[in-house]
């Protein structure tokens, strides 16, 4: 009878100790929970995210943005691409690329858009004009060669144009051609400014 009992015992703590043993691999294969997947760690860019979200989180409007920021120059920050492109959530957005630190910048809505400099009319296509001036900024390498030029049209529904208006004494001036007066929001990423119109 003890022998039976002691079986009993010793089958049971080895069937309890295998489970255990089992569900360790078990546990150790399975995928990590999706924050831990999805959340590398704290780097600029997650900044750069939490940023947005603060932005995102504004009420669209048609009234004038305007956001300080003081990058210690030199170096000028210097626009080294745009680009555009559509998006299904309701919005066309434009993208200024910006390595490094972000300049300060004002966007508005303007009855004509004028060459920086000279005054002179930037001729572009759209029925309402939003203007975005960055400062300090430019447009042009160091040995002078632009980054940036000319009038561009897009191919989207409600911005169908831009046109770097200006690259003069520290300021950038880029002109968005508009389909009309739509509400916009303006926000940062890292290493670059958007401006979404709504369609």
């Amino acid at each position: 009878m003890k022998g039976t009992t002691a079986l009993i015992v010793l089958i049971a703590l080895t069937v309890t100790g295998g489970c255990a043993g089992g569900s360790t691999p078990t546990a150790a294969s399975s995928p990590p929970p999706a924050t831990t997947a999805a959340s590398p760690s704290p780097s600029p860019s997650s900044s750069s995210q939490a940023r947005e979200v603060t932005a995102a989180a504004t009420t669209w409007a048609t009234t004038p943005v305007t956001v300080t920021h003081e990058p210690p120059v030199p170096p000028v920050p210097v626009v080294t691409g745009i680009r555009y492109a559509a998006h299904s959530d309701g919005f066309d957005r434009i993208v200024l690329d910006i390595p490094g630190a972000l300049p300060g910048y004002q966007v508005k809505y303007v009855t004509e858009v004028r060459s920086d400099g000279s005054g002179e009319p930037v001729p572009m296509p759209g029925a309402a004009f939003l203007l975005i001036v960055l400062h300090p900024a430019q447009a042009h390498r160091d040995d002078g060669t632009p980054t940036v030029t000319g009038t561009h049209r897009t191919g989207l529904a409600t911005i169908k144009a831009y046109a770097v208006a200006g690259d003069y004494e520290g300021y950038v001036t880029i002109a968005l051609g508009l389909s009309g007066k739509h509400k916009f929001h303006v926000g940062e990423l890292t290493n670059r400014i958007y401006v979404d119109v709504a369609v």
